[in-house]
Parts: structure tokens; sequence; C-alpha cells
């Protein structure tokens, strides 16, 4: 599974890898980059500055999912998927203070029925890096007083669409979040202080515990007759950090307390319930929460690449040099995710994976990549991890935040230039589509793999 050069290794062609009964296959996509047109939170506000967005173009129409879900779930359920993780875009259900939009309401029931009447089950995310307007000009995640407004959101949403979701995501990746906000400056609010975002990251991590007590307070698993309990958990991006220059000390310092922040403070604060997050030349943030202890009763493990850290560089991420590589740069390197997911098992709780993808335009290495990132998963549950799934990034090309729609991620090929968005099958939907009916990585799907990587483009 080595990258090696321009291309990635993968397993012996004759073999069958078995997962698990049960296991989830499916895609995720997130409210903003697919539904276009949403002028009432603060990334569409943010995408209007210049030079904010790369290439100039901002979300615009985005995938036109908003009109689109049916069409779309149906080219996920023709090709086995089983799961679909989603966002429930908190600006268009609460436009203002306390007051909900109706057919934002009816829209999103019509979401989920769509879903569910497809044997599709609902992944949904509460909190995918956007905000209604009004949270973000009264402080934004700067603000306590956002903590408590997103537990009256997850409340509404609880007692509004619970009888129809039996698996919800608190937030996503809030050390992402917070760093692109707050420290790097290249996602809104476009701020550069480090203090700044760790107390960013300290109140995603309380509201998550906050909101894990009010979806089981509100549990309705009786109401839809099935009995089901809410499982909670939220969606953590786990970077491979790793000192690029092995005779550097102060590369393997950064690299050190990157991924102290980065990776095991968030990891650790859902565990005992301390949040204790520092970084040089930062100011230490510590608290308690007693509703953050024990409150996943899921892990989401997003997974993508590597970086290697290099010290006091205006670049401080690069990809190992000679790896193979995705269109933004990004090193692919499948056994990370295995590594990743044998870390995230020794906190005693199973293991979603929430996110992991290729931005491939061309769809060149994403086949092959995929069935090397089945391959590392399949060998993190043979160490004994609990997998519950595996959720690709993404079902749709969409818009990539500050990257625009330079990253291309999806199954399926959308054409942004046409006004109604037409999708066109990747051959690594295929690969895909083998693996989620068969439950298993077989060698017809690593043929397919090997013949869509070695067709011209």
């Amino acid at each position: 599974m080595a990258a090696i050069g321009t291309s990635i290794e993968v397993g012996d062609a004759r073999s069958r890898l078995e997962f698990p009964r049960g296991f989830l296959w499916g895609a995720a996509t997130s409210a903003h980059q697919v539904e276009g047109r949403n002028t009432g939170n603060d990334w569409w506000r943010f995408e209007q500055q210049p030079g904010a967005i790369a290439g100039g173009r901002g979300s615009g129409e985005a995938c036109r999912h908003w009109e689109r879900f049916d069409g779309d779930f149906a080219l996920a359920a023709a090709d086995g998927h089983n799961a679909h993780r989603l966002s429930l875009e908190w600006s268009r259900l609460e436009p203002s203070p306390g007051q909900h939009d109706p057919g934002a309401v009816a829209h999103y029931h019509a979401v989920l029925e769509s879903l569910r009447r497809r044997g599709i089950t609902p992944i949904v995310t509460l909190h995918h890096f956007t905000n209604p307007l009004w949270v973000a000009d009264a402080g934004g995640w700067e603000a306590r007083e956002t903590i408590d407004r997103f537990e009256r959101f997850v409340r509404f949403c609880a007692r509004e669409f619970g009888s129809e979701v039996d698996w919800w995501c608190t937030v996503n990746e809030p050390e992402v979040y917070a760093f692109r906000g707050w420290s790097e400056g290249i996602w809104p609010p476009g701020v550069r202080d480090d203090s700044r975002a760790l107390a960013v990251i300290a109140n995603q991590l309380e509201a998550h515990g906050r909101a894990y007590r009010v979806l089981h307070a509100e549990d309705r698993a009786d109401a839809d007759g099935d009995g089901v309990p809410a499982r909670v958990g939220f969606a953590k991006h786990y970077a491979q950090l790793e000192p690029l220059r092995g005779w550097n000390p102060l590369d393997h310092v950064q690299a050190y307390f990157e991924n102290r922040v980065f990776n095991e403070a968030v990891e650790r604060a859902a565990g005992d319930g301390e949040i204790d997050l520092s970084i040089p030349g930062a100011s230490r943030v510590r608290r308690s929460v007693a509703e953050l202890k024990g409150a996943l009763d899921w892990y989401g493990l997003n997974y993508y690449t590597r970086w290697m850290v290099r010290s006091f560089s205006c670049s401080p991420h690069v990809a190992r040099p000679g790896s193979a590589r995705n269109d933004l740069g990004w090193e692919l390197w499948p056994r990370g995710l295995e590594l990743a997911l044998v870390n995230a098992g020794r906190l005693g709780r199973p293991v979603l994976v929430t996110e992991n993808g290729v931005a491939d335009a061309h769809d060149k290495v994403r086949p092959r990549a995929l069935v090397g990132y089945v391959e590392a998963m399949h060998a993190a549950i043979a160490q004994g991890v609990t997998v519950l799934g595996y959720l690709h990034w993404s079902l749709l090309d969409n818009f990539e935040w500050a990257e625009g729609y330079h990253g291309r991620f999806g199954l399926y090929a959308v054409d942004f230039e046409r006004e109604d968005r037409p999708r066109t099958r990747r051959a690594s939907a295929e690969v895909f589509a083998r693996i989620a009916r068969a439950n298993a990585l077989t060698p017809e799907a690593r043929a397919a793999a090997v013949e869509a990587s070695a067709s011209p483009h």
C-alpha cells in the first residue's frame, strides 16, 4: 500500500477481504458545498471578498443538490450505498434567532425520506463549518453564547427530525475549522491569532458535549417503532504529522506540538471531559466540561494525507518528496488510514470513517487509491479496531471551500459550466459499487481499479 512515485501499490490481486455484517458503505456531502445559493451564512459572505476563493469563483449554484437530491440519492442507491452523510444547514433552518423556516424544514424532511425510502441510512451532521449571519455577527464561535445557541438548534433538530435519524454527527473537524479561520485566516472570519483559534476549538468541543446530552435526552427511538437508540459522535480530521528533516530538532518540536493539539488533545477531551489546549506563543485554554466526558458513541475519523512538517517556513506542511499526490498536492498514503484507525481504536469507541477521498479530476489515481484505503481499513479491523463503516468524500464534485472548484473529489463528476449541472459516473464509482455490493474487496473490484487507472483519461 505504499505510495511510490506517481502510483499506488495495492495488495494481492487474487485476495478477497470480507467486511463485518452490517458494515456501512456510502459517501458524504455537506450542505453548503452541494446545495448552492445560500446568502444567509457566513461562508457565502466571505466568498464575496476578492481573493478569498481560488479562481475567484464562489459557491454560486454549487451542484444544485437542493433541487436534485432525489436523483443523486438514486445514483448512490444504484451503486450499492447503504449510508449517506449529509448536513443540515443551520442558516436555512433558523435564518433569524428562534425563527424557523417551514420551507427549509419541509425540504430536509423530504431529503431524509428520500434516503430512507432507498434503504440508505442518514448520518446527519449538525455543524459543517457554516453559521447563520446572525450567529457570526454576534461573535461566532469565539463567543460562548454560541454554545447556547447551538444547543438550542440541536434541540430543535432532535425534536423535528429525531424520528428519522438514528446517527448524529454534532460538529465536523473543530480543529480544522478553528485553525483555518482563526490561525491561517483563509476561512471566515479571516483572523490570524492562535490564541483565538484555541478558544474556538474549546467552544466547539463544549458544544459537542452539550449536543451529545441533548440528542440522547430527546431521543425518539420508540417514536418510529424501530427502537433504535440515537448514536452520537463527532468527525475528527486526523492528519499524520511527521518532521520533514529528521536531523532538524525544530521540525521534530513543531510536529510534536501540532500533533498534541490537533490530534491528541481533541480526542482526549471527548473521553475525560478535560479540555487542555496549548501551543507555543498562544494563551493556553483549560476547561472541565462535565457534559463532554464520555460523549462519544462512535468516533468519526476523517483521513486524507500525511504532512511533513517544516519549521519556520511560510509553507510548514509539505508532501513527502517523491510521493504520489492528488490534484491539491496532498500525499496519497493509504497506510496512514490504518494507523489513524488503530490510534482512534485506543479510545475504546467504535470508529466510523466519515471522510476519505482523493482530489482527482481525471480519475487517474482515485481507483487504485480507493482499493489501498479499503485494504488499510481491513488491516485495522484485523488488529481489533471496531470499524462501523466507510463514507467516501464525496458523492459529487463540489465547492471545496477556499480551494473553490479546483479539488474534484466526486465519485460522480459535475459539469459546473452547464446550468443544469449534469453528473457523469466515474470509473471509481464502479470500483466503489463493486466493493459496497459485495461488502468485500473482491478480485473483480481490484481488477476494475487497475483497469480504470491504466485507461487513458
